[in-house]
């Protein structure tokens, strides 16, 4: 496909998805890939982390962060979902690797890309604290946020995504 829509329509007449326009494709696309940003926070020998469940994996961690905007840097993305999840400014950013996973999350298959970049927060009192609760606009849900050991990961078997994450740090 050229990335234009075409004129050609599917055997039985109905149209086919080179008939529709590109943004309606791009919606309907159910196995697109999404770029996430993640920002990882230490506080000596630990990571800043949310906690979270799955059918597969049960209970696993990740960097905070969120997804990339269409237009939008990830480093960008990440300093807006600190703002927006934690209400603090991120400093000394800087790019630890980029990630690509597909993975099975409450039984629905998913790909992305994980750009994983190293931080410290502005503010100090989430070092102050061992957990605490974070906030996501979009949905409206709370989350919790805790400091956790790299070692929880790297020699005591908690699941900390993404997977290779741990040997990175």
């Amino acid at each position: 496909m050229n990335g234009r829509p075409s004129t050609d329509s599917a055997a039985d007449g109905a149209p086919s998805v080179d008939d529709a326009p590109l943004e309606s494709v791009r919606t309907a696309n159910e196995t697109s890939i999404r770029v996430v940003a993640l920002g990882v926070v230490r506080r000596d020998d630990e990571l800043l982390v949310f906690e979270s469940q799955s059918e597969e994996s049960g209970t696993f961690y990740r960097p905070l962060g969120g997804g990339v905007e269409f237009g939008e840097h990830s480093v960008d993305t990440l300093r807006r979902e600190f703002r927006e999840e934690l209400e603090v400014e991120l400093t000394r950013v800087h790019e630890l690797g980029t990630f690509e996973d597909v993975f099975t999350a409450d039984g629905e298959e998913c790909h992305e890309v994980h750009r994983v970049y190293g931080a410290e927060l502005v503010q100090q009192w989430p070092y102050q604290m061992d957990s605490f609760t974070g906030y996501e606009p979009e949905t409206g849900e709370e989350f919790d946020c805790l400091w956790k050991p790299l070692s929880a990961f790297t020699e005591d078997g908690e699941t900390l995504y993404p997977e290779k994450l741990p040997s990175l740090l």
